[in-house]
């Protein structure tokens, strides 16, 4: 399998976990409290999911620094911050602001002059 394929499906395995994440925690705040925060975590199937497709990022992501070194494969990450903020806008309907667009074009700018 290619580095880039792999970045790519490490990409998609975090960043589908780091909204789950979002989903779940915003599912036991408004669940009853008498558990307590972190049992109304631990009882939301998000979690759970969360937890496995980042575990599976992880081992995409040793998969990528077996194949390619750590100073050139991880500036790749900053795609996830990207990612997460337009799945963010589009699917969980949270507003963006032009300062953190801004950011998103320096961060594609900063991976595109490290990746040249």
């Amino acid at each position: 399998m290619t580095a880039a394929l792999l970045i790519a499906i490490t990409l998609l395995l975090t960043t589908s976990g780091q909204l789950l994440q979002k989903i779940s925690a915003d599912r036991a705040s408004r669940a009853d409290n008498r558990h307590g925060r972190i049992a109304n975590l631990l009882h939301q199937p998000q979690t759970w999911w969360a937890a496995g497709l980042l575990g599976l990022g992880m081992l995409s992501w040793l998969a990528v620094l077996s194949s390619m070194e750590v100073s050139q494969a991880y500036p790749y990450l900053g795609l996830g911050y990207v990612l997460v903020m337009l799945v963010s806008r589009y699917r969980l309907s949270e507003h963006i602001s032009l300062q953190r667009w801004a950011g998103v074009a320096l961060i594609v700018g900063g991976i595109v002059v490290l990746s040249a």
